[in-house]
C-alpha cells in the first residue's frame, strides 16, 4: 500500500466519480481505476460499489476513508517536521523601545542561555507596524502597546504601569507627594514624538484634554532617554511610565499623579495559527517573567 494510492482513494471517495477524481489528480481515468483495483486486491475488500448509475462507498470503504485521511494528514505533518528540522532554527521578534527598556533584554538573555542554537533577530517597530509584520509572517512575536484586538492574534499582557510626572530637581512641585494634573496646565511639556511612539503620545494628549487643557509642548524627543535628559536639563516636565524611575534616576524627580491616569500596558502578541515549538519555548519564559 502506497501513500499515493490512499490519496487516489480519498479523492475518488470525495468525488464519487472516477472521471472528476482523475481531473482533480491531473491523470487519466484508466490508470486511476487500476490503482484503486490494486488497492482493493491488496486489502481483499471492495471499497466502492460500481454501477451504471455511479460510484458509492461500501461499508468497508466508509471505514477505510477516515483512517486513510488520518494517515495522509500524519504523513503531511511528518514531512513538515522534517523540513522544519532541516532549516536553521530562528525566532524573529518585533519590539517597541518601551518593551525593550523594561523586560526584553533579560528575556533574550534567558532564552539564549537555554536555547543557544536558535538565531534570535530583533526589529524595532511601532505597535501598528508589528501587527502588520505578524500578519505578514515577517516576525514571530511582537511586543506592543496593549490593548489590541485582532481575530488572528493572541496576546498576553505582562506589564502594566501608571503614568507619573518627571520633574527637574529644582522644580517648585518636587515638594508635593502627589501632583494634580491641572497644576501642569501652564508647564512646558516635553513629549515623545507622535511618529515614534503614537500610542504614548495619544495617551498623554488625551489625559491633558480630559483634564481641561492642551499641553504646551516645547520639545519632542525620539526616545525616553532623550526625553528624561531634557527634563534633567530644566527644559520642561514630562509624563512617563512609572518604570522609568528605575532606569533613569540622575537629575530627575518623579511624582505620582493624584488624577486617575491611564495605565501603560505592554503585551506580547503572536499569530493564532502558527505557534512553533521555538515560539512556545519563548512564551513559557514570558509567562515566568
Amino acid at each position: 500500500m502506497e501513500l499515493r494510492q490512499l490519496k487516489y482513494f480519498v479523492t475518488v471517495a470525495e468525488e464519487l466519480n472516477f472521471r472528476r477524481a482523475a481531473e482533480r489528480l491531473f491523470m487519466e481515468q484508466p490508470p486511476l481505476s487500476r490503482q484503486i483495483r490494486q488497492l482493493e486486491n491488496e486489502l481483499q475488500v471492495e471499497l466502492f460499489h460500481r454501477s451504471k448509475r455511479g460510484v458509492t462507498l461500501t461499508l468497508s470503504g466508509q471505514a477505510f476513508l477516515d483512517e486513510a485521511r488520518l494517515t495522509l494528514a500524519q504523513a503531511e505533518r511528518a514531512a513538515k517536521a522534517a523540513q522544519q528540522a532541516s532549516q536553521p532554527q530562528a525566532l524573529a521578534i518585533g519590539f517597541s523601545i518601551c518593551a525593550f527598556n523594561r523586560v526584553l533584554p533579560k528575556l533574550i538573555q534567558a532564552y539564549r542561555q537555554q536555547y543557544p542554537d536558535v538565531v534570535v533577530t530583533l526589529t524595532e517597530l511601532s505597535s501598528e507596524a508589528q501587527i502588520q509584520a505578524l500578519l505578514n509572517n515577517a516576525i514571530d512575536i511582537g511586543f506592543v502597546h496593549a490593548p489590541i484586538v485582532h481575530l488572528d492574534l493572541l496576546t498576553f499582557t505582562f506589564l502594566s504601569e501608571p503614568l507619573v510626572v518627571a520633574l527637574p530637581p529644582d522644580h517648585s512641585l518636587v515638594d508635593h507627594e502627589q501632583i494634580d494634573l491641572r497644576s501642569l496646565a501652564t508647564e512646558p511639556f516635553i513629549i515623545c514624538s507622535e511618529a515614534v511612539k503614537p500610542e504614548m503620545y495619544a495617551q498623554v494628549m488625551q489625559l491633558c484634554h480630559q483634564t481641561g487643557f492642551s499641553p504646551r509642548i516645547v520639545q519632542e524627543a525620539s526616545s525616553p532617554e532623550v526625553l528624561l535628559g531634557l527634563v534633567a536639563s530644566g527644559m520642561g516636565i514630562c509624563l512617563v511610565a512609572e518604570g522609568a524611575e528605575i532606569r533613569h534616576r540622575a537629575g530627575v524627580i518623579y511624582r505620582p499623579l493624584s488624577t486617575p491616569t491611564p495605565i501603560l500596558e505592554i503585551a506580547a502578541a503572536w499569530r493564532k495559527q502558527s505557534v512553533s515549538l521555538i515560539l512556545k519555548d519563548f512564551l513559557v519564559l514570558i509567562n515566568q517573567a
